[in-house]
């Protein structure tokens, strides 16, 4: 009986340190997290021409997808060009389809 018992707690210590381990890992966020001036800049130009629901929406689909930086680096670039990549367009226009104006 004492055997079962530590084969049995041995086993629920290799679980847990299992478990332990698959926490450790890195994983990806849900949304990545912006600076919050950052937040209010985009909702308040998005705002001008867009209703909250969609602004949100496209804010929301943006931070799932690039990370600060990468969002830095399209801005300036559409800056720059005049251009906004067309996946970020894409990521927009599913907004559109679900809150039009």
């Amino acid at each position: 009986m004492r055997q079962y018992l530590t084969l049995s707690l041995s086993a629920i210590m290799l679980l847990g340190n299992a478990v332990s381990a698959e926490e450790k890992k890195p994983v990806k966020p849900e949304k990545y997290e912006y600076p919050q001036e950052v937040v209010r800049t985009f909702m308040k130009g998005c705002g001008f021409t867009s209703n909250k629901a969609y602004c949100t929406c496209s804010l929301d689909k943006l931070r799932s997808r690039y990370t600060f930086a990468e969002f830095l680096e399209i801005d300036k670039s559409a800056r720059e060009t005049n251009q906004v990549p067309k996946e970020v367009i894409s990521l927009f226009q599913s907004c559109r389809t679900q809150f039009p104006n």
